[in-house]
Formats: structure tokens, sequence, C-alpha cells
């Protein structure tokens, strides 16, 4: 098992008070002042991560530097980039979201730094089936204003990062005809309907948690299921096929996952 610590590169807040221009200072802003919206938008180079890695889990750290109490009700949202953002990005030129995927989060606690699970964030991206070009934080809470440390914060212990877990690295293929007792595929059923006129993006996710280990390994596949021509419900009824290496063993449990979202 190894960690990678991957520093953010880039960073930029934009706001509907100063709708063509932006802020790029020691913070970030998130949310609302009671009358102006903040959304803010963080980018990390992952080419550190080795080609033939499994990544076990992937958590973004942000370091507050406001709102020290406790209030669980206030929730934020993660969602991926679809663009790039630049110093040139503003509240009228913002960047697409992709809503393929979705991550809450509740910072508004004591504590200094907010841990957020960007697993399957950091999967797709492994796999080049989500772009990476960046993430979008805000907040549907018309009343509530987070900060975070930035990009370019001076104080270097408040710049966020990702942690990743790489917990196995894929063994380089073996010669035809030679058998590999340490993987097995698992076959999951999938039913279900997609609306007419839609494209749906989905992900099977199978999370194996290692014996002993307080790590999860996951094995996925993504597909998209194209009604986009049809007045009709499609209906789909596919078995597919994961790969799980190394394959799992007494003490091993198993979860299984399917989500996704429609695609605009």
């Amino acid at each position: 098992m190894q960690s990678i610590l991957i520093p953010v590169i880039k960073s930029i807040t934009v706001t509907n008070k100063f709708p063509t221009g932006n802020i790029n200072e020691d913070t970030i802003k998130v949310g609302s002042d009671g009358e102006f919206v903040y959304v803010s938008y963080l980018f990390f180079d992952i080419s550190s991560i080795p080609s033939n890695a499994v990544i076990s889990k992937a958590e973004l750290v942000l370091f507050k530097t406001n709102n020290f109490y406790n209030d669980s009700n206030k929730e934020f949202i993660i969602y991926p980039l679809n663009d790039y953002f630049s110093t040139h990005t503003t509240f009228n030129n913002a960047p697409d979201v992709s809503t393929i995927i979705k991550k809450s989060f509740y910072p508004i606690t004591s504590k200094v730094a907010v841990s957020i699970d960007l697993t399957k964030f950091a999967l797709l991206w492994s796999i080049n089936r989500l772009n990476n070009t960046g993430i979008a934080l805000f907040s549907k809470d018309n009343s509530i204003l987070a900060e975070f440390g930035s990009s370019i914060c001076s104080d270097k212990y408040l710049i966020p990062f990702i942690k990743i877990v790489i917990n196995y690295v894929i063994a380089p293929a073996k010669p035809c005809g030679i058998i590999d007792n340490e993987a097995y595929t698992k076959k999951i059923q999938v039913i279900g309907t997609v609306a007419p006129a839609a494209k749906y993006e989905a992900v099977v996710n199978v999370g194996i948690k290692r014996s002993g280990s307080y790590h999860t390994d996951n094995y996925y596949i993504v597909d998209e299921y194209d009604n986009s021509l049809s007045y009709n419900p499609l209906p789909i009824d596919k078995t597919y096929n994961v790969a799980i290496i190394p394959k799992k063993k007494p003490g091993d449990t198993e979860s299984i996952d399917f989500y996704g979202s429609y695609k605009e």
C-alpha cells in the first residue's frame, strides 16, 4: 500500500458580486453571504499516479479559515468540471460541471480540516472516463459562507491536497496459457430502464474490503446507455464482468454499487 499526496496547483473563486472578474487570493470562498453567491474551483495534477496503479481511496483535505462551530445541516457540494478554468474565468463564463457524479460534505464544524471522500472521482479520472479538468465547490444554502486555504496561500499549512491510496498495482500480463490463480471475474447483472430521449452515464463498482485492513479495493466498469434518438423507454438487462485482482480471500467482504446520472 502506498499513499501519494497531491497538492492543489490552481484555485480560483467567482462570484456574482463581480460577475466579470474573479478572486485569486490566499483563501477560496464557497457559499453565500446572504446577498452574493461564491463558487470555487480547484485543480490537481494526478500525473504522479502510476499508470498501472489501482486506486483504493482518494480523500480531499480542505483547511478551514472561518466558521469554527458545529452545524451539520449546512450542505456543500462538489462536482467535477467538464472544462478547464483559468485566471480569465468569471461568474459569467464559468466552466460547465459534469452531473455524472457529485459529493456532499458538511464543513461547518469545529475542526480545522475537512476530509471528503473523492474515491469515485479519482477512479473515473484514472481510466479517462472523466476529464481531470478540476472540481467545483458550492453550496445551495444562501446563508453561510465557508473559506478555505487556496493554491497560492502564503501559509503552506492551509493549501488543499488530495491523498491517494494505492492498495495494489496490476502485475504485467502473463504469457498465453498461464492461469492467474490470484484473479477472478465477478458477474453483475443490471436491470432497469433508461428514459426516452436521454443518455445515462453509469458506473458498476465492486468494493472488496480486505480482511484486517481499513481500506477497500474498488474495481469498476463505466458504461453509457444512449437512448437519445428514441421516444420510448429503453429496457436494460445487461451482465458485466468485473475483473477482481487479487481475488477475494476468506475474511474479505464485498459490496456492489451501481450509480450514475443522466447526461445533458
